[in-house]
């Protein structure tokens, strides 16, 4: 069997096939067994009908003549009982003398050898043989006659057995072509309907090697094996997909940080040229032809202190974002937020003193949050720095302390509003992001650093927490820091329920 040729047929066509094969098969046993029993069967009973004629003619009279003995000699039994019969005598040499077939001539005789050794060996025992004739055969049933010596042979033709038997075998036959034909044509239709859930995988395999990792194998009952096959295959393709989608998600992520850091050091370099090379302006000035007034060298000395100051500040910033980056444990603390917003509130009205700068808080609620004062003080800070730069003077600016939640948890919110401007949607996205400035026309030398927001969200996140604006242009923005509460089993206030009592200061 050629089994690489067997390997290339499609699979229904080799299920199919072997359904027909063992079919096939099936039925060649189960015709050839009813055909040997029933043959068998048939032989038995004219073997009992050749010994029924063996003792309805113990004795055969002797004589030449050929015809039928007399009927009182003994009785004759009806033609059509037993069939064609043929009863001959045989001497004690084997020869035969006498010759009866009751009824009609039989077609040929049986061809029973005229041996006294082959009479003797079969004798009591019916036995096959050929017909004269050619044609079919002939049981013979060979007995000694009682008193003489020599042999008696009772024979009947074979021929309504074998007729049986070959009418038996051609109706085996039609049946059995009729129904493999009809099997196979069922079989098809069967096998290739039940592969057919087997095409719909195979359809969605190409789908997704298309690249449409979203495609699923159809569903089908779990207690069956397309059931089980179709679930191991879509939990397979859903691992797939979400390492595909990782994939691609880390590498977005990767250029976007790539993208980021350079324009980060782009912008840091910038920042720092700036300041630096005013310092080493007027150092080269001062040098070069040093002022004989006092006023002169104050203003050159003023000017560089200055420009070193703002330069010391873009590099404690940019030294803080990267602790904050490598994620350095910040000193942790029970610190009263509600106390750094009044300090916080009453340095922006130094700094301010023609804006309506107020504070409001539920004076019966806790706000201790567990961190780092100092940096929480600059987080506070940032956020009212940004307000005073980004609005009008005179914009009022209000800072709220309430409770809320963070993730299921008792969390403090703070937010900063002002009745500024606003932000579109992109500046609102892009907030954060550090060296963002959303005024163009501020220059870096006359305007900030772009760094005071990033640090916020930086240390709202080292914190746990979340930092977010809620902005429309025209209409003020609300910059937000939610922290978790260091009591997070106290009650809490959800955020936007009006305040039991208020402190406005």
């Amino acid at each position: 069997m050629n089994l690489p040729a067997l390997a290339r047929l499609p699979l229904w066509v080799r299920l199919a096939a072997a359904i027909l094969l063992l079919v096939t098969v099936t039925l060649t046993a189960i015709g050839a067994a009813g055909v040997t029993v029933l043959h068998g069967q048939l032989l038995d009973r004219i073997d009992s009908q050749l010994s029924s004629l063996a003792k309805a003619y113990p004795q055969v009279p002797e004589g030449p003549q050929e015809e039928a003995p007399a009927p009182n000699t003994y009785t004759a039994p009806a033609v059509g009982q037993y069939g064609v019969y043929r009863i001959q005598r045989h001497d004690a040499d084997g020869k035969r003398v006498k010759s009866t077939h009751p009824g009609p001539e039989p077609r040929g005789g049986p061809e029973i050898p005229e041996d006294a050794a082959w009479l003797g060996r079969h004798a009591g025992h019916p036995v096959t043989v050929a017909s004269s004739a050619g044609e079919g055969g002939w049981r013979v049933l060979v007995q000694p006659l009682a008193g003489t010596s020599g042999w008696v042979a009772i024979a009947t033709a074979l021929g309504e057995l074998d007729a049986t038997i070959s009418k038996l075998v051609t109706i085996d036959l039609a049946v059995g072509v009729l129904g493999l034909v009809l099997l196979a044509v069922a079989s098809v239709m069967i096998v290739r309907t039940s592969l057919r859930p087997l095409a719909k995988i195979e359809r969605t395999a190409a789908a997704i090697a298309a690249g449409n990792l979203s495609q699923r194998v159809p569903e089908h009952p779990p207690r069956t094996e397309l059931g089980r096959l179709g679930r191991a295959l879509n939990g397979m393709l859903a691992q797939i997909e979400g390492a595909f989608q990782a994939r691609a998600q880390s590498e977005s992520t990767a250029r976007q940080s790539e993208e980021r850091m350079r324009r980060f050091v782009a912008d840091a370099g910038h920042d720092l040229r700036t300041p630096l090379s005013v310092i080493i302006s007027w150092a080269e000035y001062a040098h070069r032809g040093p002022p004989q007034d006092h006023a002169g060298l104050e203003r050159i000395l003023s000017t560089i202190g200055s420009e070193a100051t703002r330069m010391s500040t873009l590099v404690e910033d940019l030294l803080l974002l990267a602790r904050l980056d490598q994620q350095r444990p910040l000193e942790r603390r029970p610190v009263d937020v509600l106390a750094l917003a009044v300090d916080t509130v009453r340095d922006a009205r130094l700094l301010a003193p023609d804006r309506d700068i107020h504070l409001t808080a539920d004076d019966r609620a806790d706000y201790i949050v567990t961190g780092d004062e100092l940096r929480l003080r600059q987080a506070l800070s940032n956020l009212t720095s940004n307000a005073l730069a980004h609005t009008p003077p005179g914009t009022p600016i209000s800072v709220e302390l309430s409770q809320g939640r963070l993730d299921d948890t008792a969390a403090l919110v703070l937010d900063v509003a002002d009745q500024g401007p606003g932000l579109t949607p992109e500046q609102a996205e892009r907030v954060f992001e550090r060296f963002y400035r959303t005024d163009t026309s501020r220059t870096r030398r006359t305007g900030g650093s772009g760094l005071g927001l990033a640090i916020v969200a930086s240390l709202a996140a080292a914190h746990k927490g979340t930092a977010s604006v809620h902005t429309s242009p025209g209409a003020g923005a609300t910059f937000r820091i939610t922290l978790p509460l260091a009591d997070a089993g106290a009650p809490s206030k959800e955020r936007g329920d009006p305040p039991a009592s208020s402190n406005a200061l």
